[in-house]
């Protein structure tokens, strides 16, 4: 089966990402068939550059891509041709004239699974600590006497 997926390059402690054309068998950064694009995860906003038109030919042709790189191919738009299915919100918001549009769409969305775990936390500790969690509602217990 071929894959598609990130091969990692890069010193150590410093990890930049080509998008490449695998056969599942082979390791992770071994033989490839194509590299795609290339994901650089340590820049601000993260790195991304995908050859679209490569990346929909190798879908259409049954390469299936990891998680991480179906993030990355909807971030730049690949995916998004390739099953018809819209573009996510923050892409298209970003692409209207009249907004302030970012560098990358990767600066609106975070494509790391860890990074938006962190977001989640930093936001969960905004919240007002004076609103106590709502307790779930009991149903009422309707006695019957015979």
């Amino acid at each position: 089966m071929v894959k598609i997926r990130l091969m990692r390059v890069g010193k150590k402690k410093q990890p930049s990402y080509r998008v490449v054309v695998a056969d599942s068998r082979s390791p992770r950064d071994g033989r490839i068939i194509e590299a795609i694009g290339n994901y650089q995860p340590r820049l601000e906003p993260s790195g991304i550059t995908i050859q679209n038109d490569r990346a929909v030919y190798w879908l259409q042709q049954g390469a299936q891509p990891s998680e991480q790189v179906k993030k990355l191919l909807l971030l730049s738009g690949a995916w998004s041709e390739f099953s018809g299915e819209p573009a996510p919100a923050a892409l298209s918001q970003s692409a209207q004239p009249g907004t302030k549009a970012a560098a990358t769409p990767a600066a609106s969305i975070k494509a790391t699974p860890a990074a938006s775990v962190a977001a989640e936390d930093e936001a969960d500790e905004g919240a007002s600590p004076e609103a106590p969690p709502e307790a779930p509602a009991e149903p009422e217990a309707s006695e019957e006497q015979s």
